[in-house]
């Protein structure tokens, strides 16, 4: 019987050649788009009502097609969508019983029902019905209605299609089924709530077993085998599996398919979207931030205290997104959602302008207070004479007549930045246009990082810095597929020049102090294992605290502030919220994507790329140094914005 079945498939396959392709498409449902992480993995779904995915007919196993052929039409291959035997059965019952109690329908009557009709049982239904089948058998060959068929029928627990009922009842991809798991799913057409196996177990392993018989009797499995399948567990889930929809990565993922598809393709066209996303990276870096938030806010009794973190490869591949503490509490995605001021994270883009301008890090800048107006700091003047200038402060309160260029940036002094910044206005500005950190908008607090931005917007700055002044925007999408696994869509890096290699090679030299003894000296020890360079950064009364840094391998920012924007508390600052959680992550990234050594060395910059300082002798303005006199310590955290 399984043999004359098979020969007759193949049979039909190529005598309904003339069957059209275009019209099997159009009665196609609606399917759900599948994500997929770097490696392959299911991450999510994005789909509007209905969680159903598409099987073509070569990819249903072949022990589920026999499986529902012989509990549902077991004469499918054999008539032309009617079956009289059946028909002439089921009508002698209905006579009997005076209504539709037996609807004899075969897998193509079903088919007419699903897509065309509703389930109410009446005689002029069923006529209709038989005339649609009749039209269906007309336009398409017997595999193309088996398909149509098991991508259509409801399963229970939210599947519809077999494909989603073999991930939501196994937690499974279709191929990799048994022949027990197809059993159970061919019995469930029948009544997919009344032998829901979650629910009525029972039930369920007495219908696969009926399937089971059937498709012996048939002669699709040996006695054997059938022996031993019906003594086989049901093998489901504990619960059924719920297809994730949301999460911090997915809806950046989202956010980006939206730019690339319209928002009806995305949701209905059973699309494949493979990312950069590394969900093993994910959820750890999601672990290590909600609990550093979580530790924090006991320490500090706070109720509101967020987290974020972002991840790229030196590529611009998106390696994961934390936009809060946890998705199921608050959705808003704090990584690319919200605009805040970053701080001295901004501070390297002066540093850098100064060293293509020839300022040497061994170059003397001063550290005095300042009194500008407040035009400088691109707020309006006020009636109030306190309010006429602007005094940005260091945040030690200690000031210099001068200081080393390089402390500027490595010890994060705020008084010497606005300094530098001030010799050289028009440079600055330029580079924070081509950072991309602003559209040419400028004002003097900007060097400071009084500007808005978000983690999404550092990487793309720092992998400039990383890239040897080549910069890199963040993607997320590598590819998108249509549901016959046709390439519609191919991402990959965007990348621009915007800096020499010699002055950025200079720059991460004075970066990797800033791991090293610096404010972010905290987190020194990863240098005994990889190079690091990175920046804090910490806003006014102490609101936002970052750290971004980078390896040979990535690019990385996290944050922690208050979504009420109030203080977190006195002192708390990047180098000590930001710096341990992101040293934890880097770890971990390191181990699995490896961090080497930054090419050219440290030692080889500072000795071949360093210019002359302007005043080389450095004993010539000894006497107005006073900083010289300052502990480590007394640098450590010189900012208000740190």
């Amino acid at each position: 019987m399984r043999f004359v079945a098979f020969l007759f498939s193949l049979l039909l396959i190529f005598s309904n050649s003339w069957a059209s392709p275009a019209y099997k498409e159009k009665l196609l449902p609606d399917f759900a788009t599948t994500v997929l992480d770097r490696h392959g993995n299911v991450i999510g779904y994005f789909y509007k009502k209905h969680f159903r995915l598409y099987a073509s007919f070569d990819e249903i196993p072949q022990n589920l097609i026999w499986a529902v052929i012989s509990a549902e039409d077991a004469r499918f291959y054999e008539h032309k969508g009617i079956d009289p035997v059946g028909l002439l059965r089921a009508a002698v019952r209905d006579i009997t019983s005076g209504r539709i109690v037996q609807g004899g329908s075969t897998i193509t009557q079903q088919l007419a029902k699903l897509i065309f009709l509703s389930p109410q049982r009446t005689f002029s239904r069923k006529l209709r019905e038989i005339g649609i089948a009749k039209e269906l058998e007309n336009n398409l060959s017997k595999n193309e209605i088996l398909e149509l068929y098991l991508n259509y029928v409801y399963l229970g627990s939210g599947a519809y299609g077999v494909k989603a009922a073999a991930r939501v009842l196994f937690g499974k991809d279709l191929k990799d089924l048994s022949l027990t798991e197809c059993a159970l799913i061919a019995g469930l057409i029948r009544g997919p709530e009344y032998y829901n196996p979650f629910k009525h177990p029972e039930r369920a392993l007495r219908r696969r077993n009926w399937v089971l018989k059937q498709m012996y009797k048939n002669g699709y499995i040996t006695k054997t085998i059938y022996l031993n399948a019906i003594n086989q567990p049901l093998g489901v889930l504990p619960k059924p599996e719920r297809p994730r929809t949301a999460g911090y990565e997915l809806d950046f993922v989202r956010f980006m398919a939206k730019k690339i598809l319209p928002a009806e393709e995305l949701y209905t066209g059973g699309l494949t979207i493979r990312t950069t996303i590394d969900e093993d990276i994910q959820n750890f870096a999601q672990k290590v931030l909600s609990s550093y938030a979580e530790k924090y806010s006991k320490e500090h009794n706070l109720s509101d205290l967020q987290c974020a973190g972002m991840a790229m490869t030196r590529l611009g591949e998106v390696l994961f997104v934390v936009g809060g503490t946890d998705y199921k509490e608050t959705k808003l995605n704090r990584a690319f959602q919200i605009l805040r001021p970053i701080g001295s994270t901004a501070k390297p883009i002066t540093y850098l302008s100064a060293f293509e301008k020839g300022i040497s890090p061994y170059d003397y800048v001063e550290n005095t207070p300042v009194e500008l107006p407040m035009e400088y700091a691109g707020k309006e003047n006020s009636e109030h004479e306190e309010d006429k200038y602007w005094r940005p402060e260091n945040y030690s309160h200690h000031y210099t007549d001068y200081m080393e260029v390089k402390n500027g940036l490595t010890y994060s002094v705020n008084l010497a930045t606005i300094h530098l910044a001030m010799k050289i206005p028009s440079k600055v500005r330029q580079n924070f246009r081509k950072f991309e950190f602003t559209k040419g908008d400028f004002n003097l607090s900007y060097v400071l990082g009084s500007f808005p931005a978000n983690l999404y917007r550092i990487l793309r700055a720092f992998s400039a810095i990383e890239n040897g002044g080549v910069l890199y925007r963040p993607f997320v999408i590598k590819e998108i597929l249509d549901k016959h696994n046709q390439l519609i869509y191919r991402g990959g890096p965007s990348f621009k020049k915007v800096a020499d290699r010699k002055d950025i090679a200079i720059l991460r030299t004075i970066l990797q102090d800033v791991v090293r003894k610096g404010t972010a000296r905290r987190i020194s020890y990863l240098a005994n294992e990889f190079d690091v360079a990175g920046k804090t950064g910490t806003t006014n009364g102490w609101r936002d605290a970052y750290f971004t840094g980078f390896t040979t391998s990535f690019v990385m920012s996290v944050w922690f502030g208050r979504d009420s924007y109030k203080t977190l508390w006195k002192g708390a600052d990047g180098g000590r919220l930001s710096s341990p959680p992101w040293a934890e992550i880097a770890k971990r990234l390191c181990s699995v994507y490896g961090c080497g050594k930054f090419l050219p060395s440290y030692e080889e910059v500072v000795r071949n790329y360093y210019p002359l300082p302007s005043l080389p002798i450095k004993t010539e303005i000894d006497m107005y140094v006073k900083g010289n006199t300052l502990s480590v310590e007394d640098f450590g955290i010189l900012s208000t914005l740190n």
